[in-house]
């Protein structure tokens, strides 16, 4: 009885040591290009990590929790002085270029006229050699509140890093709905 509760706690600390992407099984595909980012990649971390500007993954974390718990001002959080691409399927408008207040409003009403089924990021690059801009897109299903129809596509988000001075964040470009 000793003997299998020190087994079984061993592997416990074994597994708690592992990273994340080991557990998931998630390896890199052979011959895969060095940009291509996962969650638990080295990079600055913000509210998750404790350090002071958060990363591009907290950023993605956000935008996919906001868009999940429908928390506008989670995602809005992450715009900056500059106006946002904004094209999703779902919204009013077909696309165009948005302020964070006009942001607002958009997103609200995409969320008060579609049902979230699932939002996940599915794949994140950095899409500079610098590592200034980074992109992820997720995969979607949403339901349509008007006819019930349910829907599949990607939505695809770049950042930029926005210096200002000595201070630097990870800002919102673009989102937009891929069908």
């Amino acid at each position: 009885m000793v003997a299998t509760l020190r087994i079984l706690t061993a592997t416990a600390l074994i597994v708690t040591a592992l990273p994340v992407s080991v557990l998931a099984g998630s390896f890199p595909e052979p011959g895969a290009q060095s940009a291509v980012v996962s969650r638990d990649a080295d990079q600055p971390q913000g509210q998750n990590g404790g350090a002071e500007t958060p990363g591009p993954m907290d950023v993605f974390d956000d935008i996919e929790q906001g868009w999940i718990s429908r928390n506008v001002d989670l995602i809005l959080r992450h715009f900056g002085a500059q106006k946002v691409a904004i094209s999703i399927d779902g919204t009013g408008p077909s696309g165009g270029s948005f302020s964070k207040s006009q942001s607002y409003y958009l997103l609200k009403d995409l969320f008060r006229f579609t049902v979230t089924k699932k939002f996940e990021f599915v794949q994140f690059r950095k899409s500079s050699e610098d590592g200034s801009q980074s992109f992820a897109i997720a995969e979607r299903q949403y339901q349509r509140r008007d006819d019930g129809r349910l829907i599949k596509d990607k939505v695809y988000v770049s950042l930029h890093l926005e210096r200002d001075g000595d201070r630097e964040r990870w800002v919102v470009d673009e989102i937009k709905s891929i069908r």
